[in-house]
């Protein structure tokens, strides 16, 4: 009985025991190495099982073990994967590393999320950390200098003004050059409204809320957007929560704003001089003294003024008055976090900006918000808000600076002689000449602002039928309400006309779109990688605008226009359009050494006539990643080698209006109190898309352990069916019919180098981004055989887009100091004619590019930025002004008032003065020809950020996880012979108010 009572006893505890081994328990948690913070949602399984949990919100995990288990495998979404041995331990905690590899090739390049060894289009990508607390209004500024083919230029210095950006250069007359904005999957209506100032929509995003920005270059990448990738792709990504411990930041800048430059101009009595030259010479049986007494009436000095008192008369510096010293703003926080389920990411931000022209200032309050959640494990929902209130004052009678009354024109024009304010401290109201009104009085005076306010919003769920095949639904509004006012007071010249005009509007934007996509992804064998997803999009876009004046106002203290006595006018105009795209991609992988990609999309728009609603485009792409193959894999020095190429076509049609086919009658005058109507727009219902076919061919390099990367890359685009406004006979009764015409083929050359400097042991790191474009373009084909654009004769066969012909300037004859030209046949003439022009350059940078550093020492970092460009000419009409060297009652550069003819024989470019408007004016200054124009290029110290991070070990005392203080200068030098205010302009510059120097410093805060 015993025996068998001892044998159950030893049976049980062994079924114990074997119980016991299979059910051992093991807890732990799993956190970054590098910040030691947990992470949830991590992969923990029995290595070669299915056995395994993952991690909760604290990083912590419990899983039982079987007898057989060994070991538990890791795994996390940007942290390598960690084995570890079970052994006898109960407990196991692990850190895990950060993948810089992984982080580094993931990038979007529409509608999916690719790695970056399997994209063979051409993608440029920057991240958010390269313009963090950039002192920018519109994130557009960031990409300057920054990505190879991308050229970003301020059209004026207005904050939260119109930003030019061009992928690729030039290609399209009228189809538009504005890239499509994609922001977190909402295409943006990107177009600038005029108003009372410039509004860039672009404008109420914050830029810190930025997680990367990629840019698709090449028609087959952006031919999955269709017409409206034309012009390239910029993706915008904003920052997500991660699941973890809620992460609060705060970020806290402050700075001075000071103008980019003073022109140099002349004092009163070398202004006085100047003019008596001139006149004198345009005047010569006039005597000196009659010639004297003219000039002093000009400025509004008694005649009887003798020379000691001309010599004691003051200088007015108008300059000085206009532009000023501003400060800059910045307050941001936010907070991220979540749970494996479910991650959040919501800041707050209110940035102020003044301008260095008084009344140019921007202030912005923006919200942003996003949370993603998995509902269940087929089902996941994601959203994300975008708010924002941004109010711009408006400069004194219009942005384009070319009235009168404008301080950014006329400051540096007015004569020195003509005082700003009367000896009782008012203002001095006599302002005799050509620019006859006191700019400060005016700026004063007048009033008015432009407030936007906008919403970005999208919701979208995915639901996974299986692990292959998901579904996603997603809808987005676009909505901005722009109102503006402006008022001119009756104390000004202007104002004074109407006894006070009052000016009012109000802008009402929207745009709707929703995208419907199926996917499927599939690897078999672990060496066939296949995915592809077909999709359904419609996009709705429309614009509303009232617009109301009012004048006689019962006093200036009055300026609602409700108060006006008489209504001036009323108006009311609506526009909008209408897109349908059927889309689809699919992609081959094989064992990630060959990646093939195709794409197309199917689309419509009601912009264009009814024999052509709907264009197809297509694009391919192929990837070869050489470092895979065996010849390559056990190369020490080689880490990376992919060849690329892209064959695509997209489509153009921005530029038109959106009813440029169509037949429309405009309302005319009125007759026995009734509005009449008549046509005024010629239908074609043929009018098509433009065309925009490419070919890109690329290399991407990594070596010597990545100490060398880069890419070099090649391409042609052929754009055709280019969208024009064709010129009919106006016995039609029309002037013009929007009709396809012309072709032209751009091509060039981008290259960016990157290379790790110094790593070394000591902490010390030092690396340098060197970006280069060449851009080219020519003009294949007009309409009816023409070799010349009859609208604009420096548009021709043969030449680049943005040619320059006029008359080539020769400088100035010795003997006489008249300015001279070169004829067709290469002789010298004082006066040329049509048949003189030929190419004197063009009026787009054909070279730019950027060199940035970035430097860190044991908690210190730098980063420099250099940005230029080369080869362009554009005409500034303030600076031509500012050479006319006494033609009229303007002040004058000090550099041409040196420079002029004064003696036979002298040697200069600068011809003598010379007043009025005769034959001889020709050649004054700027007036004609080659001399109108002069070359914009620069180097640009762009950005300078010097920072210190404060050690971990210092801040847990007080709770605090990140500290970093930095001081940051931005437009700190420029490197130029362009003699105007800012060589960064993309237009003819008439006294527009120009960029900024700035100085910040700044706090960010972790806890």
């Amino acid at each position: 009985m015993k025996q068998k009572l001892l044998s159950i006893f030893l049976v049980c505890v062994m079924l114990a025991g074997a119980s016991f081994a299979q059910d051992k328990r093991i807890t732990g948690k799993v956190t970054a190495r590098e910040d030691g913070l947990p992470l949830p949602g991590v992969s923990v399984k029995v290595s070669g099982t299915t056995i395994g949990t993952q991690t909760d919100a604290n990083g912590n995990y419990a899983l039982n073990i079987p007898a057989t288990g060994k070991s538990l495998e890791f795994s996390f979404i940007g942290f390598s994967t960690q084995l570890t041995s079970i052994g006898t331990k109960s407990i196991i905690n692990v850190g895990l590393d950060v993948d810089a590899k992984q982080l580094s090739e993931v990038v979007v390049t529409g509608y999916v999320v690719q790695q970056k060894r399997e994209v063979g289009g051409s993608i440029a990508k920057v991240t958010g950390d390269q313009f963090e607390n950039q002192p920018i209004a519109s994130f557009e500024k960031a990409l300057q200098g920054r990505a190879a083919g991308v050229q970003v230029q301020a059209n004026n210095g207005v904050p939260g003004g119109a930003i030019n950006v061009q992928i690729r250069g030039l290609n399209s007359f009228s189809g538009g050059s504005q890239p499509l904005y994609v922001v977190d999957g909402v295409q943006l209506n990107g177009a600038t409204f005029g108003g009372y100032t410039q509004t860039n929509t672009l404008a109420g995003i914050n830029p810190n809320d930025i997680e990367s920005i990629e840019v698709l270059k090449d028609a087959a990448s952006s031919a999955i957007y269709g017409a409206q990738g034309a012009n390239g792709v910029v993706l915008i990504t904003t920052k997500k929560g991660k699941a973890g411990k809620t992460v609060f930041k705060a970020n806290i800048y402050t700075g001075l704003v000071q103008p980019l430059k003073y022109i140099d101009g002349l004092n009163t009595q070398e202004y006085i001089a100047l003019r008596r030259e001139a006149l004198q010479n345009s005047s010569p049986r006039n005597t000196p003294g009659a010639t004297r007494d003219a000039i002093l009436a000009e400025i509004g000095q008694p005649t009887t003024l003798t020379d000691a008192e001309i010599a004691a008369l003051p200088t007015y510096d108008w300059q000085k008055e206009a532009f000023r010293d501003g400060k800059v703003q910045n307050y941001e926080i936010s907070a991220s976090g979540g749970n494996a389920k479910t991650t959040f990411y919501t800041s707050g931000s209110y940035n102020t900006q003044e301008g260095t022209v008084t009344k140019v200032d921007f202030k912005r309050a923006a919200f942003k918000a996003s949370l993603d959640h998995n509902a269940t494990e087929k089902l996941s929902i994601s959203t994300n808000l975008n708010l924002s209130n941004f109010v711009q004052k408006t400069p004194s009678l219009g942005l384009d600076g070319s009235s009168l009354g404008s301080p950014a024109f006329s400051a540096s024009l007015l004569p020195p002689a003509i005082p700003i304010y009367n000896a009782d401290g008012s203002y001095n109201r006599i302002v005799p000449g050509i620019l006859n009104q006191n700019i400060i009085l005016v700026n004063d005076y007048n009033s008015g602002d432009q407030k936007t306010n906008q919403l970005i919003g999208s919701v979208s769920a995915t639901y996974k039928f299986t692990k292959e095949l998901s579904f996603k639904t997603f809808g987005s509004v676009e909505y901005a309400s722009i109102a503006g006012q402006s008022y001119r007071d009756p104390r000004t010249p202007d104002g004074a006309t109407f006894n006070g005009l009052g000016q009012a509007f109000n802008n009402q934007r929207s745009n709707i779109q929703t995208t419907q996509t199926l996917t499927y992804a599939k690897t078999f064998n672990q060496v066939h990688k296949f995915n592809t997803f077909v999709g359904f999009e419609y996009r709705y876009d429309n614009s509303s605008t009232i617009t109301a004046q009012g004048t006689n106002y019962p006093s200036y203290l009055f300026r609602n226009i409700s108060a006006a006595g008489t209504p001036y006018g009323v108006n009311q105009t609506f526009t909008g359009y209408k897109q349908l795209s059927y889309l689809g991609r699919a992609q081959y992988n094989y064992k990630d050494k060959y990646i093939v990609n195709a794409n197309f999309r199917y689309a419509g728009s009601s912009r264009f006539g009814s024999d052509n609603l709907f264009g197809f485009f297509p694009g391919v792409t192929f990837a070869w990643n050489a470092s895979e193959e065996s010849f390559l894999k056990n190369v020490n020095w080689v880490n990376n080698v992919k060849f690329r190429a892209s064959y695509g076509q997209t489509g153009r049609d921005a530029g038109i209006g959106n009813f440029a086919s169509r037949s429309l009658y405009s309302s005319g005058p009125v007759y026995a109190n009734v509005s009449g109507i008549f046509p005024d727009n010629l239908a074609n219902p043929s009018l098509a898309w433009e065309k925009v076919t490419g070919l890109d061919l690329g290399i991407d390099f990594s070596l010597f352990k990545d100490r060398l990367s880069g890419s070099f890359g090649v391409f042609q685009n052929d754009n055709d069916n280019l969208l024009l406004n064709q010129p009919l006979l106006s016995t039609t009764g029309f002037t013009s019919i929007a009709s396809n015409v012309g072709s032209i083929r751009a091509k060039g050359i981008e290259v960016e180098l990157t290379t790790q400097n110094f790593n070394t042991k000591g902490g010390f790191k030092w690396s340098t981004s060197f970006n280069f474009t060449w851009t080219n373009n020519k003009v294949q084909s007009l309409y009816d055989g023409l070799q010349i654009l009859p609208s604009n004769v420096s548009i021709r066969v043969g030449s680049p887009l943005s040619a320059i012909y006029t008359f080539p300037y020769a400088g100035v004859n010795p003997a006489t100091g008249r300015g001279l030209f070169y004829d067709v046949n290469n002789n010298l003439t004082y006066l040329p004619v049509a048949e003189d022009r030929r190419l004197v350059g063009q009026s787009a940078a054909p070279y730019f590019g950027g060199l940035t550093n970035n430097f860190s020492y044991k908690g210190f970092d730098a980063d420099i930025l250099l940005q230029y460009q080369y080869g362009q000419r554009l005409t500034d009409g303030q600076e031509n002004f500012l050479r006319e060297i006494g033609r009229r009652q303007f002040n004058t550069y000090r550099e041409a008032y040196d420079a002029r003819w004064t003696t036979p024989g002298q040697l200069t470019e600068i011809p003598r003065a010379f007043a009025g408007n005769g034959t001889e004016s020709q050649g004054i200054g700027r007036v004609a020809g080659s001399n109108i124009s002069q070359l914009t290029d620069y180097i640009r110290l762009r950005t300078v950020q010097f920072g210190y991070t404060v050690p971990t070990k210092f801040l847990n005392k007080i709770k605090v996880s990140n500290l970093r203080v930095y001081v940051q200068g931005t437009n700190l030098a420029t490197v130029t012979q362009f003699n105007g205010y800012d060589p960064e302009f993309s237009a003819t510059a008439t006294g527009i108010v120009p960029q900024n120097k700035n100085y910040t410093f700044g706090i960010q805060l972790g806890f």
